[in-house]
């Protein structure tokens, strides 16, 4: 099977051969790490990230879907690569409401408690954090592969402008397709009613996200 958009054989690529990664890095390779430069700004974080695309894209070969084309395949493997990266840098918006308060309110996924604890309360502490983490980075992923899978590019843009790189609404309804300030807010309104849906699928016990199931949260 040749995917045709870009001429590359999937059965080599998946076969590992190196002959055609070789070729597909070539092709690729540059706007890849344009991409992941305009994002991120600094070369050697975006050449990291390139890096892991590519890394990315060998572990998932297997699973392509030929509805798509390499180059969809490949960036959206570079997306994901974004989020986590700034993912890594601040917590995720998690509000109920879309106003003024959203903006400030996080869930901060890397914020521990200020009481005093053990040691072993401080590893378990941690040890939480860290699963929350990783829990709120695959309902992240989850968001933009509904997104992608409809098809809804444009908002697919919001969502990372905001989100990953901490845009405000007025700069979205500017830099984007977007009717203005209040359609962005619906936008960001429902990706975050979205993303805490997902993520109470990862807290079946209650205990990991505490304030999803407080009375009154949605």
């Amino acid at each position: 099977m040749t995917n045709s958009a870009s001429g590359f054989s999937i059965e080599k690529l998946q076969a590992l051969d190196e002959g055609e990664w070789a070729r597909l890095q070539d092709e690729f390779f540059q706007r890849i790490y344009f991409y992941c430069k305009k994002q991120v700004r600094e070369h050697q974080a975006a050449e990291d990230l390139t890096q892991d695309v590519f890394l990315g894209a060998v572990r998932g070969i297997r699973n392509f879907d030929p509805q798509f084309s390499l180059e969809q395949f490949l960036f959206g493997i570079a997306r994901n690569r974004v989020i986590d990266h700034f993912r890594k840098k601040r917590p995720l918006p998690m509000s109920g409401g879309h106003d003024d308060a959203m903006e400030r309110s996080y869930i901060g996924i890397e914020r521990m408690a200020s009481e005093r604890r053990s040691p072993d309360q401080s590893a378990v502490a941690l040890e939480s954090a860290n699963v929350r983490r990783e829990a709120l980075a695959k309902a992240l992923k989850m968001l933009v592969e509904e997104y992608w899978q409809k098809g809804d590019f444009e908002k697919l843009k919001v969502v990372e402008f905001l989100f990953a790189l901490g845009g405000r609404n007025k700069e979205a309804a500017e830099r984007f397709d977007v009717q203005d300030e209040k359609a962005v807010a619906g936008i960001k309104y429902r990706a975050i009613e979205r993303l805490r849906g997902i993520a109470r699928q990862f807290d079946p016990t209650h205990d990991l996200f505490e304030g999803l199931w407080k009375p009154g949260a949605r």
